[in-house]
């Protein structure tokens, strides 16, 4: 019998949450908005929630190893500039390159890939916005500073298993 814990983050179960989070919000967007506003809403904002949800269920599953103090700013970095013009910064393309880089799930890495996508399609070829750029350079930086804070903690783990002195 499986454990509940290994229910609760099954594929089928992460998956089934993340389509649904994302079929309500658009539900809720083309019910309470109209016009470009509600398309914005629907075909740019909706497809996000996917991979965010599985990128939560990702961190909770490993949520020993996740490193809070880097994800929670660039989480809240990427939110803070769906309601404020940060400049240079697509929070979209900081957040799904970060998501691609830093997930232990196939499933993850794959929803992030998809999306960011979409998003390089749209901010290339319809709005020509260039903050896709900045957005990728800063969660590519941030996803390298959790892959070497992650690695240095496993060296001087290894290390003080091995009963190598680590202090400085």
């Amino acid at each position: 019998m499986r454990s509940r814990s290994s229910l609760f983050f099954s594929q089928r179960i992460v998956l089934s949450a993340a389509l649904l989070a994302a079929l309500v919000f658009a539900l809720f967007a083309i019910w309470r908005y109209d016009g470009e506003w509600r398309d914005l809403l629907v075909f740019y904002f909706a497809p996000i929630g996917i991979p965010f949800i599985i990128f939560l269920f990702d961190r909770a599953e490993h949520r020993r190893v996740t490193l809070w103090l880097l994800d929670v700013p660039v989480v809240i970095l990427a939110v803070l500039r769906s309601a404020y013009p940060i400049p240079l910064v697509s929070g979209h393309s900081l957040f799904l390159t970060y998501a691609l880089f830093t997930t232990h799930s196939t499933m993850a890495r794959l929803s992030a890939f998809i999306i960011l996508i979409q998003v390089i399609i749209l901010k290339t070829f319809v709005w020509h916005d260039t903050t896709l750029i900045g957005g990728v350079v800063a969660g590519a930086a941030a996803a390298w500073i959790n892959y070497r804070w992650r690695r240095h903690s496993l060296i001087s783990a290894a290390r003080v298993d091995a009963g190598i002195d680590v202090s400085l």
